[in-house]
């Protein structure tokens, strides 16, 4: 596309300006985001900053707020709010788009763009000298993934096709609609758990429930991994190869505290306490389920850890061994 030159001008006189200061952003933002989070920025094209000063809605061609852009991308809505402390604990917020959180200029049959957008310079606490940057104010984009994926996967449907098509723009943003319901059950997932179609359980969620709920009363926080319910289903599987109850487990794990071991073992995880504890105390158990090895549920994690007498208990050569 023929760029004028008088735009073309303006460009080239800011760009490398805007350039420095995607820089400084981009080192802020990936050094503070969370590990979870995704970041991405750019610059303007200059086709792009042309088209955009051509639309007449910027009030003055050395001031474009989106010359530089970026977004930050956070799991679901309940994490917006965190992305915005951190936002604004870096930069300094000049406004924001929508103004509210609370009010919104679409009509409830709408579904057009109106992703969260903040409008930040750059905090001159992070750094001593004046710099040409202080002038830029630049744009922040806050989305989930949900948001950032349909903004990926229809972009050009939306904004590039081809050919004009009230069909197409139906399809996406129908997507849309469909995607901010997802966004909004997961955000009101306990809430909607709590509606009598939704609140039931089932032996397995139960049985699933209960080891967590043994893990939680019979092993210290600092000693149980984040994913518990990994550990929690383990366990489950753990009961039914070795025919063996919880209460059958703490009885067990309690005789081992008593003799030293148990729970104050420093080099077991929860799961080869349990394992060596059942070793210890019911031999029968951890004999007969190695003896009907057809009957076991699943295969069963023996580390070199574990301290048994292998002349009087036989483990097959289909577990799994460290």
């Amino acid at each position: 596309m023929k760029i004028v030159q008088s735009i073309s001008k303006i460009y080239d006189e800011q760009a490398p300006v805007v350039e420095k200061l995607q820089e400084h952003v981009d080192t802020i933002m990936r050094a503070k985001k969370r590990p979870s989070w995704h970041y991405l920025s750019r610059v303007k094209s200059p086709e792009s900053f042309a088209l955009k000063l051509e639309t007449g809605r910027v009030h003055d061609p050395m001031k474009m707020e989106d010359f530089f852009g970026c977004t930050l991308v956070v799991e679901n809505i309940a994490e917006i709010q965190n992305a915005m402390d951190l936002i604004k604990s870096e930069f300094d917020l000049k406004y924001r788009r929508p103004k509210f959180d609370d009010l919104t200029h679409k009509r409830p049959s709408s579904f057009e763009f109106d992703d969260l957008r903040l409008y930040v310079s750059l905090n001159r606490a992070s750094y001593q000298q004046v710099s040409p940057l202080d002038n830029f104010i630049f744009e922040i984009q806050v989305k989930t993934f949900l948001q950032h994926a349909w903004g990926i996967a229809t972009h050009d449907l939306v904004y590039k096709a081809d050919k004009v098509s009230w069909g197409t723009a139906r399809v996406a943003y129908q997507v849309k609609a469909m995607l901010e319901q997802a966004e909004i059950s997961i955000s009101g997932a306990e809430n909607l758990s709590n509606l009598p179609e939704l609140n039931k359980s089932n032996n397995e969620m139960n049985e699933l429930l209960n080891a967590k709920t043994f893990l939680v009363e019979n092993f210290p926080p600092e000693n149980l991994p984040k994913d518990i319910m990994r550990l929690s289903q383990t366990l489950v599987d753990l009961q039914k190869n070795f025919q063996i109850t919880l209460p059958e487990i703490k009885t067990i794990l309690d005789a081992e505290d008593v003799a030293g071991k148990g729970r104050s073992t420093l080099n077991l995880s929860p799961y080869t306490i349990i394992l060596q504890s059942i070793i210890n105390q019911r031999s029968d158990k951890f004999s007969n389920a190695f003896a009907h090895i057809s009957n076991l549920r699943h295969k069963v994690l023996i580390p070199q850890e574990l301290l048994f007498d292998k002349d009087l208990i036989i483990v097959p050569d289909n577990v799994i061994r460290t």
